[in-house]
């Protein structure tokens, strides 16, 4: 499947149909062979991903699936219901943020340990960080 064959409307595409295309999207946007991304690549540490990458990953599944995925919602997604203080006193993530993220990011739950920094969570992010949130979308929850 090419990016181009990714369909408009995200309703009628079953997981794995999500999952493949999101691959696609970053093999493209990584300029990656569609063989060294798998679904659970972490696309900092294992596919070499910058901060930049991810704007480009992230407006190619909005326009590809005709969602919107706002920072904004991203953030208060990583938080639920905790203010910034309680999710990240003192700037490191307390343990009620990380259970959050764990609930959240559970194909990343291994790496989110003690000492995590809001301004590292980006790192934790896999493909199927990506699908998940295209997923969710799908499923009409927020990201």
């Amino acid at each position: 499947m090419t990016e181009a064959a990714v369909a408009k409307q995200v309703q009628q595409f079953s997981n794995s149909e999500i999952e493949e295309a999101v691959r696609v999207i970053v093999a493209e946007s990584l300029g990656r062979k569609l063989d060294d991304v798998q679904i659970d690549s972490v696309l900092m540490d294992e596919l070499g991903a910058e901060s930049l990458d991810f704007l480009d990953i992230v407006f190619r599944l909005e326009r590809d699936f005709s969602i919107e995925i706002t920072r904004g919602e991203m953030e208060r997604a990583s938080r639920g219901d905790m203010s910034p203080e309680e999710f990240a006193p003192s700037g490191v993530i307390s343990e009620a943020g990380l259970a959050r993220l764990r609930e959240l990011m559970p194909e990343a739950a291994e790496r989110i340990k003690p000492g995590l920094r809001p301004s590292t969570i980006l790192t934790l992010f896999s493909v199927r960080t990506f699908a998940n949130m295209v997923i969710g979308k799908r499923d009409g929850r927020t990201v």
